[in-house]
């Protein structure tokens, strides 16, 4: 009898990518490259039966597995193992860099997704509402958002609404006074929000600087082929250049200041996806009542 699929749990795909979330990114390319054609993935917003209450995970063998360091596991024990021919000390490092990567550069994308008010509201808000039934999709969305707030002050990565500010048109009406005084306010504006982006960049740079030396002019990490530290870092990269964000701030700066880590994470994604056509069967989670009480994420 032949052995059933594994099936992983994931966030949907959006912007041309097989999921939103990084970390289930991750999960999908590194499935892609230890047990290819033996998995499918089942899209899913309500994680109620994961072990661990969050996304990914897999069910095989009437096992359940989770968070992401006990995929990693499982899927090189039923499959390839992409650190095989690492050392010992290589595979420590691995793993400390991989602990970082998905801190450092995981903020990054989330602050790109959840944190800048043109990405949210025009591209990121309204891809969740269609991932959402009704009701939830009016208060899902903004709870998810929330779910990172704290995560992201800490990083000092969260653009408060008086930050992340739009240009404020001055009122004709007003007397020359007022119009005076809101051109003041409007300049302390810009100049807070400028001061606010540069800060970001500085932040991006020094965790992108990392990555940047660590992989040189090589084609991966380790070697001649992918390891887990190479899915990692190509996940986080190719969300933060694949969507079309509207707020270009990042991507512009990953696209022109380290070209090398795009190729990098390009080479990651076509070794998990050799052709066009490698297609990872896909379903949607079905009906639960679980599903539609409000829950934090």
């Amino acid at each position: 009898m032949d052995d059933p699929l594994a099936v992983l749990h994931v966030w949907p795909g959006a912007w041309g990518l097989p999921s939103l979330d990084p970390i289930c990114l991750t999960a999908i390319l590194y499935a892609q490259l230890t047990i290819p054609g033996k998995f499918s993935l089942m899209e899913s917003t309500s994680p109620t039966a994961s072990p661990t209450g969050t996304l990914p995970y897999m069910v095989h063998d009437q096992t359940a597995v989770a968070p992401l360091s006990s995929l990693f596991k499982y899927m090189a024990g039923i499959g390839i193992n992409l650190n095989s021919s690492l050392s010992s000390a290589e595979k420590a490092q691995s793993t400390a860099w991989c602990t970082h990567a998905e801190a450092g550069l995981g903020d990054l994308v989330t602050h790109m997704l959840f944190a800048q008010d043109a990405n949210w509201r025009e591209m990121v808000y309204p891809t969740l509402i269609q991932m959402y039934r009704v009701p939830q999709r009016y208060y899902a969305p903004r709870r998810h958002r929330a779910s990172y707030k704290a995560r992201l002050e800490a990083a000092e990565l969260w653009v408060s609404p008086g930050e992340e500010v739009a240009e404020i048109q001055t009122d004709i009406s007003l007397s020359s006074f007022k119009q005076t005084k809101k051109k003041e306010e409007n300049h302390k504006a810009r100049f807070a929000r400028v001061f606010e982006r540069e800060k970001i960049l500085e932040k991006a740079r020094a965790v992108l600087d990392i990555y940047a030396r660590l992989l040189g002019q090589s084609s991966f990490f380790f070697g001649n082929k992918p390891t887990t530290l190479d899915v990692v870092v190509a996940a986080n990269i190719l969300l933060m250049v694949r969507p079309p964000f509207p707020d270009d701030l990042l991507p512009g700066l990953v696209k022109t200041s380290y070209p090398l880590l795009v190729s990098h994470a390009d080479r990651v994604h076509s070794a998990a996806f050799p052709e066009s056509h490698a297609v990872v069967p896909v379903t949607q989670e079905g009906f639960s009542l679980m599903s539609f009480i409000p829950r934090i994420f």
